[in-house]
């Protein structure tokens, strides 16, 4: 375990490893008389569900921060926290961070680098928050739940944007900021609201929708990754009517979807589908297997009969962005050439109006912290996507579905580093499903466990040092 302040260091072996179960489970516990205002899965209610909200106030672009601090101070409340020995690698990442903000050499990369630098802080905060919160306090189907009605409003804000393209306006933030800043095109398009990105091609009258997002491109990310949590949530709706209408959300979601002309979208939902079917046929579970594969041959039937398939084959053979985006890359690697160990900070301008480290988690974060940065961060990811995949021993009482639907997400986290930023919403639901994942097989509340069994409460077993 790694130490913290308040955290604790218990000892022992892996949880995921290879004793027997035995006695009792342990979850982890807050301080005694602690008194809750709000339930504790209000953070998934307050930052995703009311992001429309936010959206039409001007401030999608700061909230995930601000709601944080309440987070943190919620989690540092609990007795004990606990965090998994990996985590050192993303504790790595953030110092590393410090040390690349030594080459900082104007204010707007400053910016850029406080700016990126608390949206890992707001990830980092809510990791430890939804690891450290027991089953009994923070149940994991709530926080799936949750998730999955985020993607509803993801969805539904694309057909907002099919529906009544093209159209903007001024938030009240936006009105309350001074001209200077505005003048700041990243600044502005942060507390500015439009339903749609530019017309892409001419000859067919297709706005990107992009609602509740500042990019489209962040609305086809975090779209891919909030699927697997929606998909996996349809395992805790009881009763059929709902459990039909998220079905029915699902499959209409590919219409936002394919109108975004979003082709990284398209590569990391399809990818993290594939990557769920794969990790189904190796343990055998038929019945998720031909849900999944009968959703996708449904999907594929739509896109053969409707204008839908066309609208792609178009986008795919016209990629107008290409150019752009490579040369942005080859200046990347020349950059990092010349400064492979601290980076820069934070992007760099180039010629042209262009900013090397961009479109991409992978190029922001070699271009920004230089190759340690980037390994401390892809470690991180690999690590947490491994324990993920991590089999739960026979009779464990951890969520599997859980389990599977979190890895999915990392995976699809993952494969989008290449080209789109992960921060804010991507790297926040991937470090959710990370703490979710190690939280049901038992990681968080191995503080429990130094405490012995006579001592510690809840329904999270302890086990054997000894197999």
């Amino acid at each position: 375990m790694l130490p913290w302040p308040g955290m604790s260091d218990a000892l022992g072996p892996d949880p995921y490893l290879d004793a027997p179960l035995v006695g009792r489970w342990h979850e982890p516990q807050g301080r005694i008389g602690e008194a809750r205002l709000l339930p504790a899965v209000w953070p998934i209610t307050a930052i995703f569900i009311l992001l429309p909200l936010w959206w039409l106030m001007g401030l999608s672009g700061f909230i995930l921060q601000a709601l944080a601090l309440p987070m943190l101070a919620a989690t540092l409340f609990r007795r004990k926290l606990a965090a998994p020995k990996g985590f050192a690698l993303w504790l790595g990442f953030l110092v590393w961070c410090a040390f690349s903000a030594t080459q900082i050499t104007d204010p707007k990369q400053g910016f850029s680098l406080g700016y990126r630098v608390s949206l890992y802080l707001a990830a980092t905060i809510a990791f430890v928050y939804f690891l450290n919160y027991s089953k009994t306090e923070l149940p994991t189907s709530s926080v799936f739940l949750g998730l999955a009605g985020f993607f509803v409003v993801i969805v539904m804000g694309g057909i907002v944007g099919m529906v009544l393209p093209n159209v903007s306006f001024r938030t009240p933030v936006q009105s309350l900021l001074p001209p200077q800043l505005l003048r700041q095109e990243f600044i502005s398009d942060l507390v500015s609201a439009s339903t749609t990105s530019a017309k892409a091609f001419a000859a067919y009258p297709i706005h990107r929708p992009k609602v509740p997002f500042v990019y489209t491109n962040l609305w086809g990310a975090t779209y891919a990754i909030t699927l697997p949590f929606a998909i996996g949530a349809l395992a805790y709706i009881r009763k059929k009517f709902w459990r039909d209408i998220m079905v029915l959300v699902l499959l209409g979601s590919v219409l936002p979807l394919v109108f975004s002309l979003d082709r990284g979208a398209w590569l990391s939902a399809a990818g993290g589908m594939g990557y769920a079917v794969f990790r189904q046929a190796r343990g055998k579970n038929q019945q998720v297997l031909k849900v999944v594969m009968l959703a996708g041959l449904v999907l594929g039937m739509l896109l053969f009969v409707t204008p839908l398939g066309e609208i792609i084959l178009v986008r795919l053979n016209n990629g107008y962005g290409d150019a752009h985006r490579a040369e942005l890359y080859q200046t990347s690697i020349e950059l990092v050439k010349q400064s492979p160990f601290f980076g820069y900070g934070a992007p760099v301008a180039t010629e042209g109006n262009l900013s090397a480290g961009t479109h991409g988690q992978m190029w922001t974060v070699v271009v920004a912290q230089g190759i340690p940065g980037l390994t401390f961060f892809v470690g991180w990811l690999l690590w947490a996507l491994w324990k993920a995949s991590r089999r739960l021993p026979e009779g464990h009482p951890g969520d599997r579905n859980a389990r599977l639907w979190a890895e999915v997400a990392i995976f699809t986290g993952i494969i989008q580093m290449p080209y789109y930023e992960l921060a804010p919403w991507g790297l926040t639901l991937v470090m959710i499903g990370a703490a979710l994942a190690w939280r049901e097989a038992g990681v968080a509340p191995i503080a429990a466990r130094r405490r012995g069994p006579d001592r510690a409460n809840g329904s999270i077993a302890r086990r054997s040092s000894n197999p």
